[in-house]
């Protein structure tokens, strides 16, 4: 992992020298650190493409339609890209900083042994990196150090004998011990019982006390060992015998290892039970073992958050950008009723359709210079229609742009009735601008309606908690007067 996180910082570095010389348009409220990043975005869009970038257009084009949206594009791009290597960046120091931590902070297990918690205090997991002998074991080892106990003397209860069950516990991976080809698993406790068990065979060149099968043991047909269990509880002792045979066994690397140290260890643990310390063992046959802690798992759940993060961005923004574009046409939907109806009362009263719209885009604009009206799309797109006009683009042309460049049907509609009625004389343009106003009307009438029940539908899951607290604080102190 700690390469990995080393791997990304080398190419973050890359990023920065190569986009140092990327001249961008700095923000004001842009930090040193933001202004990196949106280099390093900058050059890395140079050689990749997003893959939607004409919709990007497109949705930037509808929110800023006086612009194009082609640069606002350009920056939507820049400022998700800086953010997903800002997050990045950040999630990968964090996870090395835990990792050369880990690895920095005196992390070598020094004399052997892992303090305990308290009373009470639960149990301490602790990863270990173990080497036995010249072999380093591949896999953590994850032990449990278990609280400081209480003696014997202290225990409330007394579990019962486990000794028939010994016979099935201690086969590991053999079959039987009829045929041990395996290191047997001669436990010295029980999960569940407070039993110590010592283990004695009767051939210790063939099988030792921990159930290790000796390198010597050559005899291909096997040789028939005696284990005797002996057990000691609260002062009694019991003894079993199981005999067994015993074939070659041969050493694998990691994996077994990794087994038989977590035995020995696990041997360890129920001896020092009582004690402030685990004492863990150093050697495994004839061979030492060495320790150091594992680097903290933290580090790769840090990282893996901020690759969460980046997706999150990366299509949260999206989302948001779409939405924008949703309260967009909803809000210029809201504004048709009442710009259809002004062309209707001004081209009514005498004015040309030209007239009619260069009208209601001058008091659009005083009312937007003396603060008593916000920018609304619709507004801005008569406002760009009249300077196109004004800019020697024919007036049908204009009026054809305007019902393109909303992108809103309703629009659409209306630029093409202006430009149909231009062509072919004024002759009709009043009541087909009537009607139109009417059936804006009944599409706004009926839009309200559709609003207020989703609205009411919201509320009956908040009224029918309303109702069951009223029902509870009604029906409650009946049943508690018949408990009495």
């Amino acid at each position: 992992m700690i390469y990995f996180n080393l791997l990304i910082l080398i190419i973050f570095i890359a990023l920065f020298i190569l986009s140092s010389g990327i001249n961008i348009s700095k923000n004001k409220k842009d930090s040193g650190i933001k202004l990196c990043f949106r280099r390093m975005a900058v050059f890395i869009l140079k050689y990749i493409k997003t893959g939607n970038d004409t919709e990007v257009i497109k949705k930037q084009a509808l929110l800023n339609p006086a612009a194009g949206g082609r640069q606002e594009a350009q920056n939507y791009r820049i400022e998700k890209m800086s953010e997903i290597l800002l997050i990045l960046f950040a999630g990968n120091i964090l996870s090395l900083l835990l990792l050369l931590s880990a690895l920095f902070s005196g992390n070598d297990v020094e004399g052997y042994t892992i303090a305990r918690k308290g009373y009470g205090e639960g149990d301490l997991i602790v990863n270990l990196d173990a080497r036995v002998g010249d072999k380093s074991i591949d896999e953590p080892i994850e032990i449990t150090v278990g609280e400081r106990q209480y003696t014997k003397e202290e225990t409330d209860r007394i579990f019962e004998e486990i000794g028939n069950s010994l016979p099935q516990r201690i086969l590991g991976e053999n079959e039987s011990l009829e045929k041990v080809e395996y290191d047997l698993n001669l436990i010295d406790s029980a999960d569940d019982y407070p039993v110590n068990i010592e283990w004695s065979v009767d051939n210790y060149d063939v099988l030792d006390s921990d159930g290790v099968i000796q390198e010597d043991v050559t005899n291909e047909k096997g040789t028939a060992v005696v284990l005797t269990a002996s057990l000691n509880y609260m002062g009694r002792y019991e003894e079993f015998i199981f005999p067994a045979v015993v074939y070659p066994r041969h050493m694998e690397a990691a994996g077994k290892l990794k087994s038989l140290v977590m035995r020995k260890i696990a041997k360890y643990e129920g001896l020092t039970v009582s004690s402030a310390n685990l004492i863990l063992p150093d050697k495994l046959g004839n061979m030492d073992i060495s320790y150091k802690r594992t680097p903290g798992a933290a580090a790769p759940l840090v990282f893996g958050g901020a690759i969460l993060m980046i997706f999150v961005i990366w299509f949260g923004r999206d989302r948001d950008l779409e939405k924008q574009v949703q309260m967009r046409e909803k809000e210029m939907l809201n504004d048709y009723p009442e710009i259809v109806s002004r062309l209707s009362l001004f081209f009514g009263a005498g004015m040309t359709i030209r007239g009619a719209f260069e009208k209601v885009a001058e008091d659009y604009e005083k009312q937007v210079r003396k603060g008593r009206k916000k920018k609304r799309f619709a507004f801005e797109e008569i406002l760009i229609t009249v300077r196109e006009m004004r800019g020697g683009v024919p007036e049908c042309q204009a009026y054809q742009n305007f019902g393109t460049r909303s992108g809103v049907r309703r629009y659409g509609k209306l630029g093409t009735l202006l430009s149909q009625n231009l062509q072919k004389g004024n002759a009709g343009i009043t009541e087909a601008l009537e009607a139109e106003s009417k059936d804006a009307f009944e599409d706004r009438k009926a839009d309200a309606r559709r609003a207020g029940e989703e609205a009411g539908t919201k509320l009956l899951l908040p009224m029918a908690m309303m109702l069951l607290v009223v029902m509870v604080i009604v029906i409650l102190p009946a049943f508690m007067s018949f408990a009495q």
